[in-house]
């Protein structure tokens, strides 16, 4: 079972939070390699649907139950059931239970990363279905990289090698099948395509989703049917991706929050901060302790 026994980490956490730090809801670790990014949260509270431009593996450690909406099918969480998005299909978190903290290890997985390792085994490293069934190997796998990640002895590169190697058991396990072997997005319709360039190169711009549609010659409700048939998911939730991504890659390379709420259109700090936290599952002030500290690192109040 993944929850036989908890991070020694995450535990000292809730037992000796640092003074002054007693609020803070998160034990947190961040690890970025070639493949992506792992990270180590805790989560108290929903996540709305959303989307990323990276496909995505959470394991659930521990702690309360919850469950996963991708599309039409449920996923709950389990010791022996991970789960497994593609990149752009919208996905939530919700806790099933009234009260209590869930652990998780997620990956967030680079699409050049996926599509490399693609080429060179020649097939489709996409996910079949979102559940990823966690046999022996993958459940060994998985306690490696958390004693690697949560460990000072941990380096980058051996945390890279045997992330790789959990990666490639999970996409190569028993549920998954090839799906085809075009990338993400190869196929898209040249106006699905150039709205989503229009997005992301105006990531602050308010304009609404009628005025998008509108710009590359779509009704609402095609634009909307695009996105459903297309990307498994609505312009709205694909457009929030688009600045939760933009807001990430900002706040890891230092910037002030305060700047980059503005700077997305935000109207003020602490609507930016509840959609970041929304969307990511932490807090936009530990996602920066966390991404701007040597790897692996953990913010748990707890000094190495």
């Amino acid at each position: 079972m993944l929850v036989a026994q908890r991070p020694r980490h995450a535990e000292q956490s809730r037992q000796a939070p640092h003074e002054g730090d007693k609020t803070m809801a998160e034990a947190y670790a961040l690890h970025e390699g070639a493949f992506g990014t792992a990270i180590v949260l805790e989560s108290r509270a929903n996540l709305v649907a959303h989307a990323h431009s990276e496909s995505q593996l959470a394991f659930w450690l521990g702690g309360a139950r919850a469950c996963a909406h991708v599309g039409a099918q449920t996923v709950e969480y389990g010791e022996n059931i991970a789960l497994g998005v593609n990149a752009l299909e919208a996905h939530d978190m919700v806790l099933l239970e009234d009260q209590g903290v869930c652990l998780f290890l997620v990956f967030m997985l680079s699409q050049r990363w996926l599509e490399s390792r693609a080429r060179a085994k020649n097939r489709s490293l996409r996910f079949a279905a979102p559940r990823v069934f966690i046999d022996a190997a993958l459940r060994r796998s998985c306690w490696k990289v958390l004693d690697l990640m949560l460990s000072a002895q941990g380096s980058r590169p051996a945390v890279d090698d045997e992330v790789e190697r959990l990666l490639e058991v999970a996409i190569d396990g028993p549920v998954q099948e090839s799906v085809g072997t075009d990338p993400v997005g190869a196929m898209l319709d040249p106006r699905l395509r150039s709205a989503i360039a229009h997005m992301r190169e105006n990531v602050a711009d308010p304009a609404s989703i009628e005025a998008i549609a509108a710009r590359v010659g779509l009704s609402r409700s095609h634009f909307f049917a695009l996105f459903r048939d297309q990307l498994h998911t609505t312009p709205q939730v694909f457009w929030s991706g688009v600045r939760v991504e933009e807001a990430m890659r900002r706040v890891a390379a230092g910037a002030a929050l305060t700047d980059v709420a503005l700077d997305l259109g935000f109207t003020a700090p602490g609507n930016f901060s509840r959609f970041f936290k929304e969307h990511t599952g932490v807090s936009p002030s530990i996602f920066k302790r966390a991404a701007q500290g040597a790897s692996p690192v953990t913010v748990t109040g707890i000094p190495r």
